[in-house]
């Protein structure tokens, strides 16, 4: 019994320490991860950089005898918030990209990221059951104080996990820009100032299509948004779009063009209340607009002209809205991150053809 609680408190340590330092080393995932989780964006920031050192800590604290109890009951009461949230996007159809460890693990919520989070929690638990018992297990004079005879062993551990999320970090990272060099090169979208590909959809809520000329009509820009259902970060951007559609109904029209039929986007999107959906059968539209990532936004004039670059992403797509309610006049709060003036939004002309 001594050696598994040994076994579960080390490891324990080493991925709380992973996940953690994987976290630090990418503040702006990690504050993306916390938003669309549901938590509210003014709480990004701080939770960006509390969530890391908390996990920094815990997997510090499980080395020592003195704060191994408190560390794993840390442990679990964060592992407890941990499932919670990923058992309510869950219910609610949301699949966001789960950040565990940063940019060397992160894939969209799903079972088993609920059932990993649970075995933790279980680990974690009985640490904190068998009590004195947990603490024995690595009761050695390596962990009995700081400043002991074995305690260059405990640094030496501390040490190895970081060094162990830095080379893996950098591998993923590695890899990514591996696969970037050999992919096709990126489509910049249609040139700003042509006219926007017409379109006549099937959508929701409405017995008939719905064509793009149709949502220029009442002399709003439209903001296409592309999605599809099997999309994470799409769907934990839908709450936001709706709200955008709630507050600013007479500056843009938002459309979502989303792939496949009703009944496979009908969790994702009628629980977020959202207006003018379209129903495209495969990409059909998304390649006329050159939009093939999701979510992709682009923008229409009132003229019915491509008035912006394709904007992939949840960060570029506020960054565009932003740009475009600013263009009408619309003050609003300071994106989340600062762009060039013109990087996303440009007025049409006759002469341009870049």
């Amino acid at each position: 019994m001594l050696i598994l609680l040994a076994t579960l408190r080390l490891g324990l340590s080493v991925v709380f320490g992973v996940a953690g330092v994987a976290k630090l080393l990418d503040r702006k995932g990690t504050r993306e991860a916390v938003t669309n989780f549901g938590a509210p964006a003014s709480w990004s920031a701080p939770l960006g950089l509390l969530l890391p050192l908390a996990e920094i800590a815990i997997a510090l604290g499980l080395l020592f005898s003195t704060t191994a109890w408190a560390s794993a009951l840390t442990a679990l009461v964060l592992l407890g918030l941990f499932i919670a949230a990923i058992s309510i996007n869950l219910s609610r159809g949301r699949a966001p990209e789960c950040h565990c460890f940063g940019q060397i693990y992160s894939r969209p919520l799903g079972w088993r990221t609920l059932v990993r989070n649970i075995v933790f929690a279980f680990a974690a638990g009985l640490v904190i059951w068998q009590g004195r018992q947990a603490i024995q297990a690595l009761n050695l004079p390596l962990s009995e104080r700081l400043g002991g005879q074995y305690a260059p062993f405990v640094v030496l551990i501390a040490i190895a996990i970081v060094v162990a999320a830095v080379i893996a970090l950098e591998r993923a990272q590695a890899k990514k820009a591996a696969s970037h060099d050999h992919a096709k090169p990126e489509v910049i979208g249609l040139p700003l100032g042509s006219v926007a590909p017409a379109f006549q959809l099937p959508a929701y809520r409405r017995r008939d299509h719905t064509s793009l000329a149709e949502l220029l009509e009442p002399g709003k820009p439209v903001l296409l948004i592309f999605s599809n259902p099997h999309c994470g970060p799409c769907a934990a951007l839908f709450g936001e779009l709706a709200q955008w559609q709630g507050t600013y109904p007479d500056e843009v029209t938002i459309a979502v063009v989303t792939q496949g039929t009703l009944k496979e986007n009908f969790v994702n999107i009628a629980r977020n209340g959202l207006s003018n959906i379209l129903f495209q059968s495969q990409r059909e539209i998304a390649e006329q607009y050159q939009c093939l990532a999701t979510p992709t936004g682009v923008l229409v004039s009132v003229d019915g002209l491509i008035a912006s670059v394709p904007a992939p992403g949840a960060d570029k797509i506020r960054d565009l809205i932003h740009s475009v309610l600013e263009n009408r006049g619309t003050r609003v709060g300071p994106p989340e991150a600062e762009i060039p003036e013109g990087a996303y939004l440009r007025q049409p002309s006759p002469q341009s053809g870049d």
